[in-house]
């Protein structure tokens, strides 16, 4: 009996905590279910559940960003890593590009290139003297300060010192292209000057071989204005030279580059009357007898 009275407590209990529950209880059955959602919304984010979704979705967008990030990094490192060659005094040397394309640089030349971008774009930067053997395939753009060649697959020689351009086209076909975008198309045995106003003489050349006399140990002079000549020799022996007088000459021979400088400016100075001084180490002063 005791046993009963308990339970019948314990049910009358249950039936107040009931009583008690649902008439607290707010039903918002007037709302529309746009706005049971939205209440729903504001919720659901404080779930356990839904922050460990909102933290996988960040971890996703962080891994994506820096996938992207190494990918953009990698593409500019391919894209403008570069190499250069630098020639000095007296130095000759062979460049081996990307394509098994040869240049061979004179002295006191720079040639400049992306080898990672080769593949989609075979361009080069260039300055000094260099002959050139291009492997067939796509455009290729030598540019230089006075100028540009254009070539797809051929062999010719490009002088580009201080305001004087020339391109010698040896085998194929190259085109040079002005700084005032005149255009002019070398065959075989034809050469290209460009002028400092960007002006084109295109000339027939008897021995185009004469344009890389340079990569031997020759000097190989034939009617070159004599200041052409000094200037040649600076280069060569790395000297400075001046001149007491302007001197409308013309210069022909062909004798060893390995000759001492002095014996060289007295081959030069001595069929037209004209002496040397040095003035020092490195600097001499041409003079009319």
């Amino acid at each position: 009996m005791i046993t009963n009275n308990n339970h019948s407590h314990f049910d009358d209990d249950a039936k107040k905590q009931d009583h008690t529950f649902f008439s607290k209880l707010v039903i918002p059955y007037q709302k529309s279910k746009a706005a049971v959602w939205s209440e729903l919304d504001k919720v659901i984010p404080e779930l356990p559940a839904a922050r460990e979704i909102n933290h996988w979705h960040r971890l996703s967008f962080l891994a994506v960003a820096a996938t992207a990030l190494i990918l953009t990094g990698t593409s500019l490192i391919l894209r403008f890593y570069s190499t250069t060659m630098n020639t000095s005094v007296n130095e000759h040397f062979t460049v081996m590009l990307p394509d098994n394309s040869k240049v061979e640089m004179n002295a006191e030349s720079t040639l400049r290139y992306h080898p990672f971008w080769w593949r989609f774009s075979r361009n080069i930067q260039f300055s000094g003297e260099g002959y050139f053997e291009i492997e067939k395939g796509s455009r290729l753009e030598v540019s230089s300060s006075n100028g540009t060649t254009i070539v797809l697959g051929t062999s010719f020689n490009i002088y580009n010192r201080e305001n004087k351009y020339k391109v010698t086209c040896h085998s194929g076909k190259v085109k040079v292209v002005s700084k005032s975008n005149q255009e002019a198309v070398l065959t075989p045995g034809y050469h290209a000057d460009v002028n400092q106003n960007g002006n084109i003489a295109v000339n027939k050349v008897a021995k185009p071989e004469e344009s890389v006399e340079w990569g031997h140990p020759m000097f190989n002079f034939s009617s070159v204005p004599l200041e052409q000549v000094f200037r040649t020799i600076e280069t060569h022996y790395n000297i400075s030279i001046e001149t007491a007088q302007k001197f409308d000459f013309t210069y022909t021979a062909y004798f060893p580059q390995d000759i001492k400088l002095e014996e060289c400016l007295n081959l030069i100075c001595k069929p037209f009357g004209l002496t040397f001084v040095k003035i020092s180490e490195n600097k001499f002063l041409i003079l009319q007898k």
